[in-house]
């Protein structure tokens, strides 16, 4: 079987999309196993069990290489009564921070 360029370039694109979207598909599970242990750790409650992609930016690893900054956002609750947002950054497939919006304490 013969492969002329087009068909070639073609192939080459189809197996980048598929890799980039694999790998996005593990940053948001660790994203949100990230999510769980911070509400758990913090006496809090995470919404839905899921985390949402907000955005995304090429960005340089500590190595040089070029990876992604991957923002999540995520809904908990303090109180059982408010929804309050928080946010999960992965840079490649590691976790860089968790932030959470000024929330009640449940007493």
């Amino acid at each position: 079987m013969v492969f002329d360029l087009t068909t070639v370039i073609i192939l080459m694109l189809i197996g980048a999309v598929a890799t980039i979207w694999w790998k996005s598909k593990e940053a948001q599970e660790r994203a949100l196993l990230a999510a769980r242990a911070y509400c758990k750790s913090m006496g809090l409650q995470l919404l839905d069990e899921c985390v949402i992609q907000s955005n995304w930016e090429i960005s340089r690893a500590e190595d040089g290489r070029r990876c992604f900054i991957r923002r999540y956002q995520f809904e908990f609750t303090s109180t059982g009564h408010e929804r309050y947002f928080g946010e999960v950054i992965m840079k490649g497939q590691r976790l860089q921070n968790v932030h959470v919006e000024p929330h009640r304490v449940s007493q």
